[in-house]
């Protein structure tokens, strides 16, 4: 069962709908950025979301500090959803933190979560 740290704002919301996508897929921890961001890192847990305004900011800055740039990415930012073909292709390229801005959470979690459990 693949891990996922959940850190930011709407974190019980986005356990939430991580559940009700693929139910028993994910073990779900609520943490904060730093404990999220390192156990990824240490490889205690295999993915990162976080959850803010922008999607980017308070989201990601982090996991982009401790996991790196190039394994962190923005699925979906204020009044710009996220896309399939955009999380599939950041699933694919191997990242492990992603971040997203509080109105997306219902309709990009499902999206993430169906990338996610294909690898």
């Amino acid at each position: 069962m693949k891990k996922i740290g959940i850190a930011g704002l709407q974190r019980e919301k986005i356990k939430a709908q991580i559940e009700e996508s693929a139910p028993g897929m994910f073990e779900c921890h609520i943490l904060n950025d730093m404990d999220a961001a390192m156990k990824v890192k240490s490889g205690q847990l295999d993915y990162y979301i976080g959850c803010c305004n922008t999607g980017a900011g308070a989201a990601l800055s982090i996991a982009i500090a401790i996991i790196g740039f190039a394994q962190s990415c923005t699925i979906a930012k204020p009044s710009i959803q996220a896309k399939a073909e955009e999380v599939e292709k950041f699933v694919k390229e191997g990242r492990v933190a992603f971040g997203l801005s509080v109105e997306h959470v219902e309709h990009a979690i499902p999206m993430l979560v169906k990338q996610l459990a294909h690898q």
